[in-house]
């Protein structure tokens, strides 16, 4: 039997001097059935020479340009053009180990009920080797999503529990879903990520066997403004109040439904932390109670 084909899509806006470690970190895979997608979503730097430049070195590296329309726009641009059986997202500034690939996929193929798998990931300043769980400037530790324990659609009401370039998805999930929203400008996916719970979508962490993880790179071009991450909640909010009448209080917004009453405040709060609590002492708890 084949193995499936995954699609890396790299999409770069003003990112051209990162862009050659998270491409050096795909040639990298222990999983050699691979396409990955350069989208210069028309950056003024030297994305075009650069990106030709991997051009030659594997013919598995493949290259769009397009008029520069927003994260949203080139990811979607991206996915339009992979062929394959799954899709990885990978920001130009971001690594992924060399294991990661391998290991999710044979975690899916293992697992076949499971739509989205999503790897361990640590946080990195690009002058530093030292990885960390929190990042700086409002930037989120990562939830230990399963579907056996979480309510997957009340955790990504509070935010966007994860990265971008952690999870691994397949192709159908976007058949069902769509694309991500080119009405956003940011959050775009936090709402792609509510939109496929609330298809009922199956969440999956795979856990954190060695070289798996994804690394995310912290520097000041990576901070999206609270001004702008202001902007487009009220929007992602509008959209799925509309749509989702019966998550209007997970998102903390009035309603005029008398019927929906708000939670408890102390009981949504311990919902939430228990969310975060770190994976090894979810496992830890879970030995305990199963001996």
């Amino acid at each position: 039997m084949n193995s499936p084909k995954i699609s890396i899509i790299v999409p770069c806006f003003k990112q051209a001097q990162y862009l050659p470690e998270a491409l050096q970190s795909v040639l990298n895979q222990t999983y050699s059935d691979w396409e990955c997608i350069i989208v210069n979503d028309g950056s003024p730097d030297d994305t075009d020479i650069v990106a030709k430049e991997w051009l030659i070195k594997d013919p598995r590296f493949k290259y769009i340009y397009k008029e520069n329309g927003g994260l949203s726009s080139a990811r979607n641009a991206g996915i339009e053009s992979s062929k394959g059986d799954y899709i990885q997202f990978l920001d130009a500034d971001d690594l992924i180990e060399s294991y990661k690939i391998e290991y999710q996929i044979q975690f899916m193929l293992n697992n076949p009920t499971i739509d989205i798998s999503i790897s361990g990931y640590r946080y990195f300043e690009s002058n530093s080797s030292t990885l960390k769980i929190l990042g700086r400037n409002g930037f989120k530790p990562e939830v230990f999503l399963t579907r056996y324990d979480i309510d997957i659609k009340e955790v990504l009401s509070f935010g966007n529990p994860m990265v971008i370039s952690a999870p691994i998805y397949k192709i159908e999930v976007f058949n069902l879903v769509g694309f991500f929203d080119l009405s956003l400008a940011a959050l775009e996916d936090w709402d792609f990520h509510f939109r496929c719970a609330l298809h009922n979508l199956v969440f999956e962490h795979i856990g954190y066997a060695n070289n798996t993880k994804t690394l995310i790179r912290i520097h000041p071009e990576s901070m999206t403004s609270n001004a702008e991450k202001t902007r487009n909640q009220v929007v992602l909010f509008q959209k799925h109040i509309q749509k989702n009448i019966l998550y209007v209080n997970y998102f903390n917004v009035r309603t005029e439904d008398k019927s929906i009453r708000k939670r408890n405040k102390r009981e949504k709060m311990t919902d939430l932390i228990v969310a975060f609590i770190p994976p090894i002492f979810v496992k830890i708890y879970r030995y305990v109670k199963s001996n």
